[in-house]
């Protein structure tokens, strides 16, 4: 009972404070999108926190599953207590929490809505696509004063330097952010955009099924099932840091198969077999559903497999000695 307790309560503590962080984050990114250097800013906003606290829930889910994988495979321990601990918190996040917030984030999103701020400061050096403005002075409607380096010569002269009197103010090149010196120094990598953009889709195909009805988020919830399958990748081998990768590894692939299908990434063959194996059941997005299901039942049997033949081998090694 103890350890019950004590997993539970790890969860939830876990759960807490990763929601916490994840929305934080978010928070002070879709602050410094409207941030303009020069500018007063604010770096907390209730909404915009409250926003991050609901797309953060699924991403939150997912990565205490995995990092209860791999406490499992540094601790091995209570095996059978850990195991219906992690089933239930997975059965509770995929059937209850995670649409449940979903539905949340539909409903929010209409609400809360991260735009750009459409002006600039005066007092520094920007550069645009055809060159370097300075702007002197800036009005309440937009328009200003300042200096104009062309460098690329598209308004003359390559290298002049051109007065400017009364004109729109440039910061296009800023786009998403509101300037071009916040995005130039902050803009992140494409190691993290990429992996944003890969959950981002996932997150608004899971809101548009949690959206149509519980049986179609059954359909998208076989990621959830393929995911928790990984659960038994912990005994394939005596060596931890390869049950770690394979682990790792695992959970990348369920996750990269669906959002390609979801993206719609798929070879024109294999969207034609799906668009007939759909017809043919009455029901959509049936083939990344039968994937799911095809991969958690390999992925079971491998380590139901490889747990009772480690669990043999460790019972010879004790009969020998």
């Amino acid at each position: 009972m103890k350890r019950v307790l004590y997993f539970a309560v790890i969860y939830a503590a876990s759960f807490l404070i990763g929601t916490l962080v994840f929305a934080t984050l978010f928070m002070f990114s879709c602050n410094l999108t409207m941030f303009v250097t020069g500018l007063p800013g604010s770096f907390f906003s209730l909404d915009f926190f409250l926003h991050g606290v609901l797309l953060s829930v699924p991403l939150v889910c997912v990565v205490i599953q995995i990092l209860l994988i791999l406490y499992l495979i540094r601790h091995p321990n209570c095996q059978l207590i850990s195991f219906v601990l992690y089933v239930v918190f997975g059965l509770f996040a995929w059937l209850l929490l995670i649409p449940a917030d979903m539905r949340l984030i539909e409903k929010y999103e209409s609400d809360t809505i991260i735009s750009r701020v459409n002006t600039t400061s005066a007092g520094f050096f920007r550069k645009e696509e055809s060159g370097v403005f300075y702007y002197s002075r800036i009005e309440s409607d937009g328009t200003a004063d300042g200096l104009f380096l062309d460098t690329t010569g598209s308004f003359g002269q390559e290298g002049a330097v051109l007065p400017l009197f009364n004109v729109p103010v440039k910061n296009e090149s800023a786009f998403p952010y509101s300037d071009i010196l916040i995005k130039n120094s902050l803009e992140p990598s494409p190691l993290v955009v990429y992996p944003l953009s890969v959950y981002n889709a996932l997150l608004t195909a899971g809101t548009y099924c949690a959206s149509v009805g519980f049986l179609t988020w059954l359909g998208f919830a076989t990621l959830g099932l393929a995911l928790l399958s990984i659960y038994g990748f912990q005994f394939l081998s005596s060596w931890k840091m390869a049950n770690v990768s394979v682990v790792l590894t695992a959970a990348a692939l369920v996750v990269f198969v669906n959002y390609l299908y979801y993206m719609n990434i798929l070879p024109s063959s294999i969207k034609n077999m799906n668009a007939r194996l759909s017809q043919f059941l009455g029901m959509t997005d049936a083939m990344i559903i039968f994937a799911n299901i095809v991969i958690a039942f390999v992925f079971i049997v491998t380590g139901t497999f490889m747990g009772i033949y480690r669990l043999k081998g460790s019972s010879i090694l004790e009969s020998d000695e």
